[in-house]
This record gives C-alpha cells, sequence and structure tokens, in this order.
C-alpha cells in the first residue's frame, strides 16, 4: 500500500496493530514506565503473518509520533496499576478487557488467581487468539459491548469483585450508546469498577484532524466526557471516583522533544484527554 491509497481502518493492521506496535516500540525506549516484554515478539508474528505490509507498517510509525507513542504506554502504564491495586485488595477478582485486540496486560499484572476476559469483536477475537491462545484462567468472549449477553459469561460476585478497562474504545460510539451500557453493567455487576479513557471535544478535532491527514477514512472520534456529573447522570448506580488528564501523573522526561513535552503540557491545561474512574455502587450502598 503506497502513501497515496486511502487505509482501510477495518483491517487487523489498521485497528489493532497501532497500540501493539507503540508498546512494543516505546516500552524497550522507556521500561520506566512499562515493562513489555510480550509486545515485541508478538510484533514479530504479526509481521510474519502480513509479509506484504511493510508500507502499512511503515505509514503506522509515522501516524504514531513520539508523543502518540508515549500516550499508548502512558494509558497501558495507568490501566496496569490500576489493576494491581484493585487485585490486591480482592485477589479472585475477575477482570474485564473490553475492546481487547492484541492486548497484553494479563502477562504484565497476573496474580495467578485472578479470572481475565477479553472481549472484542468476533473477527479481532479470532485474529487475536491465534496469537494469544486462552488459558484456564484467561477466556475471549467473541461479542460486541452493546451485545449485552456478553456479561452473562462473566464469572461474577459482589465479593469477589470486577474491574473493567477500556482503552480508546468509547470514543468512537455516540453517548446515548455508552450511557445505557454503563448503566447495564451497573446493575448487573454491584460493586464493580471500570477505567476509561476519554478525550474532550477539542481532543476529538485533533485527533479526527489527524486522520484525515493520513487518509483515514470511516472512523472518527465522536465522545466526549465533559464532567463527572455528566457520567453520574447515565444511572444512579454509578460514582465517579477519579479523573485525571493523561499526562498529569508521570515525570516529564527532558530527553523527550519539546514538541512533545509541549503537547502534554496542553494536554494537562485543557484536558483534552483523561481517564476516569468510576464505581458501581453496590447493592449495600
Amino acid at each position: 500500500m503506497t502513501k497515496d491509497e486511502k487505509r482501510d481502518p477495518s483491517t487487523i493492521q489498521s485497528t489493532m496493530a497501532g497500540a501493539l506496535w507503540a508498546r512494543a516500540k516505546y516500552s524497550q525506549l522507556y521500561p520506566n514506565i512499562l515493562t513489555d516484554e510480550r509486545a515485541p515478539e508478538l510484533l514479530e508474528q504479526v509481521m510474519k503473518l502480513h509479509p506484504d505490509s511493510g508500507d502499512e507498517f511503515a505509514l503506522l510509525e509515522e501516524f504514531i509520533d513520539e508523543f502518540l507513542g508515549l500516550a499508548f504506554i502512558i494509558r497501558a502504564r495507568t490501566f496496569d496499576d490500576a489493576v494491581k491495586a484493585f487485585i490486591a485488595e480482592k485477589p479472585l477478582a475477575s477482570i474485564v478487557n473490553l475492546g481487547s485486540g492484541l492486548d497484553t496486560t494479563f502477562s504484565r499484572v497476573d496474580n495467578g488467581q485472578i479470572r481475565w476476559y477479553n472481549l472484542d469483536l468476533p473477527d479481532a477475537i479470532e485474529y487475536r487468539v491465534r496469537l494469544i491462545p486462552e488459558t484456564d484462567r484467561s477466556t475471549c468472549i467473541p461479542k460486541s459491548i452493546f451485545d449485552f449477553s456478553w456479561m452473562d459469561e462473566v464469572d461474577f460476585s459482589e465479593k469477589g469483585g470486577l474491574f473493567m478497562f477500556a482503552g480508546g474504545l468509547f470514543a468512537y460510539f455516540e453517548e446515548n450508546a455508552i450511557s445505557s451500557l454503563f448503566d447495564e453493567m451497573a446493575k448487573r455487576f454491584p460493586g464493580g469498577e471500570i477505567l476509561f479513557d476519554s478525550s474532550s471535544s477539542s481532543g476529538n478535532r485533533i485527533i479526527n484532524r489527524r486522520f484525515k491527514k493520513f487518509q483515514v477514512t470511516g472512523i472518527d472520534h465522536k465522545f466526549d466526557a465533559k464532567s463527572s456529573r455528566q457520567i453520574e447522570s447515565w444511572s444512579k448506580r454509578l460514582q465517579v471516583t477519579d479523573w485525571f488528564t493523561f499526562f498529569s501523573r508521570i515525570e516529564k522526561n527532558p530527553k523527550w522533544k519539546w514538541r512533545t513535552r509541549l503537547m502534554m503540557n496542553l494536554n494537562s491545561k485543557l484536558g483534552l484527554a483523561k481517564f476516569i474512574h468510576v464505581k458501581f455502587k453496590g447493592s449495600d450502598e
């Protein structure tokens, strides 16, 4: 594929390899942020499966500059820390990775006891299991997040606990669809928690312009999380327990490009992208 051709965002390379490529490259450069030993070998497997996709991966590298690459590993580190903190309190918990793609979080946080679920669309799961087989404690669910029957497949008890996370997933959907999902999850998983990321309307415009620049068609960022009150209005069972901008809890490295550090500072000042931690109120609350 040449630079002037439009990429099909439904291809495996476009929808799944981006985050993997970023983790493989930038976790090796900055292991103090994220140590992902699985990502480089997994990326090598993907490239072997697609030997004619050299141009595609070259364009991927151009699309994911230093700022976006660091954003990917900082997001992964944030999710890692949240899962570890949760299972430190509830070591037998169920963990659900919403929109898992080729994510490798389980390999980094497993305590030998948790029950892990990777949820994604059927074609994505079919591709995933070719590269990352299921285990006796990690299960793949090939369904849309909006097919609420996936919740029946998750082993849940309020005492055991449940934690979910979603990276870069909700941006592509309208708020009414997301609010319905959260309402249903809160009903089904009392006491559970979820951590996800979201852009502001300005952040969405920036990434959509980048999609346009690189001729990525058919996808765009839509959802804009504006406030805790907005999220909690979706259901009386929702409680926002934390809300922080993407780069506000990391130390800036002076070796990073000045533009990267500038973009991080602007993001923190303007709230262009943030993490939101939500708890589903328990049956006794």
